[in-house]
């Protein structure tokens, strides 16, 4: 071949790849990221007793460098505009420029938490402060960033378990985030064996042995110790609101409807914890497209706040009338069996390190304090009467009465909003004859207001059950004819119906 040719048929080649590389690129998204996490070029943070995600102390000094790093790369990849802060310098006015903020790890607190008395006696625990009430910014947080955040702010992404590991399942893959905007992601699903957890739920009874998943990231906790545990939150009641939406649970030791990957108003939950260094190219793909999509939500902050994430719900009362049976009291009784035999084995094995003159880890320190010590096996009365709860005063151990009495007024459930996972039937709301989850309750007491029909009850109920205080039959009815098509029943939010302000 002559000179003049080779080098033509180089430089045809050359444009051919050229033209395929930047094909396979796609073009920056104009939009401007602030990513807040742990600056490595400053210095390593003076922890508390527990290193973040439950890493081990070599394994957050190993990431220390390389997370932010990866995230600014990967995000810089997309976005036009790719900014990184410290997170002991971030303040809510930093993200004013931006257009989504990524968290990676908790910022600086504004208000320290406290306890509260409440005119009852009793305490109430209120979480530390890190944003104002009403941050109206798009953020996507990391992990265990999301509820020691969004705690004080009443976001519905609490923490139910640090516990998810590296693969997601139950997933809608139709959601933006994995149709674009940026990038089209298939997500590879794999049979993998169901975990453990979910069959302790009702909500697991007819899954399959295996179920299809969708690997996040290249490890999990479960694969190596060092690695930054994911965090799910709590599923029950989660996508009442149309605020919130559930996208994908995950691997971990709670039920099937756990909340891996989920936003509530300008907030997003990425539960999964590792860094773009170790998430598979999949997951790239799909954090970048979340933080896109995230765009979408500015201004539109939470409508139904929760900020209690320990009451009860329907959906824990379902689990309730579940349990009362002797076969689940058997697999309580084997639970605890093979939880005190596997803390025996744990304490012998680090009673044996000790002998041998090995030195304990501080984490092994620590749960030589409680390996070892027996869980007491209630009595099949005991148990029956402890799950009921305060009901166990009416029922006793008399398991086919409660849920015969659960089952039939079920639709009358009241979840008090402040208290620690209390239900009970409201029977004044029975009265009403229809279901206080109904929006026809509402439109029922008024037309019992306006026609002096147990004006008093009809009153109650209407203050009981929505955020509003009026007083005539005419102010109610001007209300409910305004926002009917709007109103919608939020358990979490507060046990109220609630006004869809998006609309």
């Amino acid at each position: 071949m002559k000179i003049e040719n080779l080098k033509f048929a180089v430089f045809m080649l050359l444009i051919v790849f050229s033209t395929a590389l930047n094909a396979a690129i796609p073009p920056k998204s104009q939009l401007k990221v602030l990513f807040v996490g742990y600056d490595p070029l400053k210095p390593f943070p003076v922890l508390e007793r527990r290193n973040p995600g439950e890493m081990t102390k070599e394994g957050f000094l190993a990431e220390y460098p390389v997370r932010m790093p990866a995230f600014k790369a990967l995000l810089s990849s997309y976005f036009t505009e790719v900014a990184t802060m410290d997170c002991r310098d971030w303040k809510p006015q930093d993200s004013e420029p931006y257009d989504v903020t990524v968290f990676d790890f908790s910022t600086k607190v504004i208000e320290p938490a406290r306890q509260e008395k409440r005119a009852n006696g009793s305490t109430k625990y209120i979480p530390a402060r890190y944003l104002p009430d009403n941050f109206s910014k798009p953020v996507v947080f990391i992990a265990n960033t999301a509820p020691e955040m969004g705690g004080r702010i009443g976001l519905k992404l609490d923490w139910l378990c640090l516990c998810l590991d590296a693969d997601a399942h139950h997933i809608n893959t139709g959601h933006p985030i994995f149709k674009g905007s940026l990038e089209k992601v298939t997500p590879t699903m794999v049979m993998k064996a169901t975990p453990d957890g979910v069959f302790h739920y009702t909500t697991g009874v007819n899954l399959p042995k295996q179920i299809p998943m969708w690997r996040v990231q290249k490890e999990g906790y479960l694969d190596r110790k060092d690695v930054r545990v994911g965090l799910v939150a709590r599923g029950n009641r989660f996508g009442e609101s149309p605020d919130a939406e559930v996208i994908s649970s995950g691997v971990c030791t709670k039920d099937v409807g756990a909340v891996a990957l989920g936003r509530h108003g300008n907030f997003f939950l990425w539960g999964f914890s590792a860094s773009p260094a170790d998430m598979t190219e999949e997951a790239k793909k799909v954090f970048v497209n979340t933080v896109a999509y995230m765009k979408g939500f500015d201004g539109k902050t939470p409508i139904a706040r929760k900020y209690n994430d320990r009451m009860a719900t329907t959906d824990d009362v379902r689990e309730i009338i579940a349990a009362v049976t002797k076969e689940k009291y058997e697999e309580y009784v084997q639970f605890l069996k093979d939880f005190n035999e596997q803390s025996k084995n744990q304490k012998k094995l680090l009673d044996d390190k000790v002998a041998t003159g090995q030195t304990l880890s501080p984490e092994e320190k620590e749960s030589m304090t409680y390996l070892g010590m027996e869980q007491a096996i209630d009595s099949y009365e005991k148990y029956i009467k402890s799950t009921m709860g305060k009901l166990a005063t009416r029922f006793g151990s008399d398991a086919p009465a409660f849920q015969k009495y659960m089952k039939e007024n079920f639709g009358y459930l009241y979840c008090d909003p402040n208290a620690f996972f209390a239900y009970e039937v409201d029977d004044e709301a029975k009265q009403i004859g229809v279901s206080n989850h109904d929006v026809r309750f509402l439109e029922t007491c008024i037309n019992r207001l306006k026609k002096n029909e147990q004006p008093e009850l009809a009153l109650k109920m209407l203050k009981k059950y929505t955020a509003e205080d009026f007083s005539s039959s005419k102010e109610w009815r001007s209300w409910f004819a305004k926002n009917k098509n709007k109103l919608f029943f939020t358990e979490t939010g507060g046990y109220k119906f609630l006004v869809n302000t998006y609309n």
